[in-house]
């Protein structure tokens, strides 16, 4: 009788040494706890499993092309595309302006709201910085009348992307031509 109480007080004080080992590892709402190791990754705490750190929105690595954001409605995420079209709605009541992407209104393919209340917070205005020219935008991709938009409030959430270097003129050479000096030429040999 003795070794079977022996063996189930040892069994509960195990089975607490376990609960508090696994406790330890997480905070107090429950969540595990999450800490950057030093080849910055995250480790959850009480798990052998490293996961990658979140990744930053505006430099992702994979951002969503415009044409494919519609896949990607209720995600928080970066879209990139060429602003095809621009307009600041300045007589209607709420004072947008909006980016189309791709394709101008309204053949757009992806949009950009801000807001009359952001418009203040941009060095130039949205509808001139912007057209024509290929930006990431980030945030949450939301469903505008069956088309993908994001709402911007801040201009850190738009970058543009660097232009490529144009292309040169398939008529004209870039070649260098090399000329070999004549005997009589200074620096002949």
């Amino acid at each position: 009788m003795y070794h079977a109480r022996m063996s189930s007080v040892l069994f509960v004080s195990v089975v607490f040494a376990s609960i508090a080992i696994a406790l330890q590892g997480y905070d107090a709402a429950g969540a595990p706890k999450v800490t950057e190791a030093a080849d910055n990754q995250s480790t959850v705490s009480g798990s052998q499993t490293n996961i990658p750190p979140p990744r930053p929105l505006n430099g992702a690595a994979n951002p969503i092309p415009a044409d494919q954001a519609k896949e990607h409605i209720g995600e928080t995420n970066t879209v990139c595309g060429l602003v095809a079209s621009a307009r600041y709605l300045d007589t209607s009541k709420a004072k947008p302006t909006v980016l189309n992407f791709v394709h101008p209104y309204p053949d757009h393919l992806f949009s950009v709201m801000i807001p009359d209340s952001a418009r203040p917070k941009f060095k130039d205005p949205p509808e001139v910085a912007f057209t024509n020219k290929t930006v990431c935008v980030t945030g949450a991709i939301i469903d505008y009348r069956g088309k993908p938009e994001i709402v911007v409030d801040d201009p850190s959430q738009i970058v543009v992307k660097e232009s490529p270097q144009p292309t040169p003129d398939k008529t004209a050479t870039n070649t260098v031509r090399e000329t070999l000096p004549t005997a009589n030429a200074p620096g002949a040999r």
